[in-house]
């Protein structure tokens, strides 16, 4: 069995109070012999609509309150995908940190952007912790079906998806929906175990977010999914042989059909 988690939480104020935070959950991870957690969008530095703010709290991979993290969290055993705001050079992303013991397996920066201060990631990385192949898709990536399908096309067989669906009150999101047809297409078109772990945020009159955590299973079905607004752990054992490495059909489809929508694709681009 390999045992995964998402952490359903609202990230304290601060940098320091988020550190503990991160801390405890990864000790209650280890008690609770969990092999992979992953935690929300922007957890480490928090996720803000201003371009300052996002800026301000940004950490930088190569610098030395980045690598002193790694340090500090070298004593657990679990494999976390945490969320931060990264900043490379003048340029500014919305980053998923992949970590095992301490060492940094890579850096997933996402795409299809919410915030438009963000410059987009380039392409996708699956990785490997404790055998199992792994990618990560950042919360609005899922939506669309390149991503997962750039990272199952390698053998992910797990897709996390760090979250924050910090919506206004009339949003969709604002209420849980009984499914989420993205995750569905996603696990199921890819053969893939999908594990969702988003913020938590009190209606304060104009934003709110229920906290939207599922687990879903390589059919598309929904595992398991977290309560509203309370932190708290969504976890799930994987028996191995449910890892699906090989996809088949799911992912490379019918070649000829291939052919067809490049046909269609060149045709509205223009080409002949």
């Amino acid at each position: 069995m390999i045992r995964v988690a998402a952490y359903q939480a609202a990230p304290k104020a601060s940098f320091d109070k988020r550190k503990e935070q991160m801390h405890d959950v990864l000790q209650k991870a280890d008690d609770e012999n969990i092999d992979f957690i992953c935690f929300p969008e922007g957890f480490l530095t928090g996720y803000y609509a201003q371009e300052s703010l996002a800026r301000e709290t940004s950490l930088e991979i190569n610098g030395g309150i980045f690598k002193e993290l790694l340090h500090e969290i070298c004593r657990y055993r679990v494999t976390l995908i945490i969320g931060f705001n990264e900043l490379d050079g003048d340029n500014l992303f919305d980053s998923v940190a992949m970590i095992e013991n301490g060492k940094l397996l890579g850096i997933q920066r996402q795409h299809y952007l919410y915030h438009d201060y963000f410059m987009p990631g380039g392409g996708y990385l699956c990785l490997q912790s404790k055998g199992v192949s792994f990618g990560v898709i950042v919360c609005l990536d899922s939506n669309y079906f390149e991503p997962a399908r750039l990272l199952a096309i390698q053998g992910a067989s797990i897709l996390f998806c760090p979250m924050c669906n910090k919506v206004s009150l009339q949003h969709p999101y604002a209420k849980r929906p009984p499914y989420y047809s993205q995750f569905v297409a996603r696990s199921h078109e890819n053969r893939s175990w999908l594990i969702a772990a988003d913020w938590i945020w009190p209606d304060d009159g104009q934003l709110v977010c229920p906290g939207h955590s599922v687990i879903y299973d390589p059919d598309g079905k929904e595992i398991a999914r977290s309560n509203e607004d309370r932190e708290q752990f969504v976890i799930t054992d994987i028996p191995t042989d449910r890892l699906f490495h090989e996809k088949g059909r799911r992912i490379h489809g019918s070649p000829l059909l291939a052919q067809e929508i490049a046909t269609f694709t060149r045709v509205e681009d223009g080409q002949k």
